[in-house]
């Protein structure tokens, strides 16, 4: 009977602290439930714990078709509140406001909301993408040249040898008149690509599928659960992110691009091997840096000053991650929507493929950087996969300041506090009928210049717009 009791002591006494957490928990997740509506903003009615994130939680959404779904609930507001888990947020779908946001008011955006532990993920936490502030500006700044055209035409002779691999591959592979698994297939190539172009490794992911690049590639890549909550988090819940130690990019990964890199670096320093690469301008741009600190120009450490550039160890690492990650995973899904769209509508696929052969005439066969641009259909086929299926489905930018918005009633103006975030749906804009009839259809003739014309301002960003917008 004592044991029983002391048992059943034991269990009250657990059941009640549970209790008391659960109250703790449900009141803390709840407490900024009624941000919105004490400031008159329309607001999706939120769920304890998740916010407005329920169907992502549950892996029955993407982050982005969530926000094209809340985006095409609310058609007659400017914008609608939002709540990430408890953090409440703020849906954009007016274009003047989204003109603001990006490019007109941006110092009061110039923050991303994505935030990740550097310590605990170095590569995406000291990457150009996710830093902040001074520090971001003066990264971005000292980048800027890696990716002028004249830069980018020198590598193109990496992206040719490429091709040409990818047209081998495709005539062994087809020999036999056996399906091509086309997005698998364009996964390698622009594996192939970016590697060459970002760290003059030959990944050789065509020719074997079980390569070691590709492999690590794929461990970034590839789902799982445990990295698609780190990626959520590290949006919409960075402090739980660190509290459970979630890594994008895991220890081993880190470890190998770490090693690739400086490998490379030293290999091309020892030997003077310039392959006018993305590499090759990081390691010019690392070089002037160290001259620039041994003649005391500026100090060694940037942590010193928030607005002092550095770019050696895992700072010079993570930007050509960044260089790695945003070319790889983008390109490949563009190229595979491009087919698609093409496999669907033969006779788009058969006037690119006459342009093509017209351009390729006229500089003998040879694909060239200056031929590229003289296909003009091709341009417009590109620019319709990316307005249909943008690879960025929403841009993020947190309010570092204080601002005023106009009142969704039209009546004066109402203040944004400091420290929210903001959502643009990509996806949503640019394929909202109100902008493009008939969205569903791939209609390269949208990019058209006269009907280019026809098309209001900001509703056509997939490299986002403003100072954050991609660099490359």
């Amino acid at each position: 009977p004592i044991m029983a009791l002391i048992f059943n002591n034991i269990t009250l006494a657990l059941f009640t602290i549970l209790c008391y957490l659960f109250i703790y928990l449900y009141f803390h997740f709840t407490r900024n439930f009624n941000f919105w509506k004490k400031l008159g903003v329309s607001y999706v009615k939120p769920l304890p714990f998740v916010g407005n994130l329920k169907e992502v939680m549950f892996l029955k959404e993407n982050v982005g078709k969530t926000f094209q779904r809340i985006y095409n609930e609310h058609s007659d507001k400017p914008f609608v509140g939002i709540f990430a888990f408890d953090q409440p947020s703020l849906l954009i779908r007016d274009l003047d406001l989204v003109k603001n946001i990006l490019v007109k008011d941006a110092q009061y955006f110039i923050d991303r909301v994505v935030t990740v532990d550097e310590n605990l993920d170095p590569l995406l936490g000291k990457n150009m993408f996710v830093i902040k502030g001074q520090r971001w500006r003066r990264v971005r700044v000292n980048l800027t040249p890696v990716f002028t055209s004249a830069k980018m035409k020198l590598m193109f002779y990496l992206v040719e040898l490429c091709g040409k691999d990818l047209v081998k591959y495709l005539d062994m592979v087809t020999a036999d008149g056996y399906p091509v698994d086309a997005r698998e297939t364009m996964a390698k190539f622009t594996t192939d690509v970016i590697a060459s172009c970002a760290f003059g490794i030959n990944s050789n992911s065509l020719k074997n599928p079980d390569a070691e690049f590709r492999r690590y590639m794929r461990n970034i890549f590839d789902f799982s659960i445990r990295r698609g909550l780190a990626g959520l988090t590290m949006f919409f819940a960075p402090n739980l992110k660190r509290i459970l130690k979630l890594k994008f990019v895991d220890d081993d990964t880190t470890n190998y691009i770490r090693k690739a890199v400086w490998q490379t670096v030293d290999y091309r320093e020892k030997n003077e091997v310039i392959r006018n690469d993305f590499l090759d301008s990081m390691i010019e741009m690392r070089n002037k840096w160290k001259r620039s600190v041994q003649e005391d120009k500026i100090p060694a450490k940037s942590q010193e000053n928030d607005s002092h550039f550095e770019i050696d160890g895992d700072e010079f690492v993570a930007q050509a991650f960044a260089f790695l990650a945003a070319g790889f995973e983008t390109s490949g899904t563009t190229l595979s929507y491009a087919l698609y769209e093409l496999a669907l509508h033969s006779e788009i696929q058969q006037r690119l493929r006459a342009e093509i052969t017209q351009v390729l005439d006229k500089h003998h066969g040879e694909l060239t950087y200056d031929g590229i641009h003289e296909m003009s259909y091709l341009d417009l086929v590109v620019r319709e996969t990316l307005r249909r299926y943008p690879v960025i489905s929403f841009l993020d930018r947190k309010c570092v300041n204080d601002y005023e918005l106009p009142s969704p009633s039209g009546k004066g103006t109402i203040i944004l506090p400091a420290g929210t975030g903001i959502y643009i749906s990509v996806v949503a804009i640019q394929n909202d009928p109100k902008y493009y009839p008939t969205p569903e259809k791939f209609d390269p003739e949208r990019f058209t210049e006269e009907n280019k014309h026809n098309q209001p301002n900001y509703t056509y960003f997939p490299f986002g717009e403003g100072p954050r917008r991609c660099i490359g």
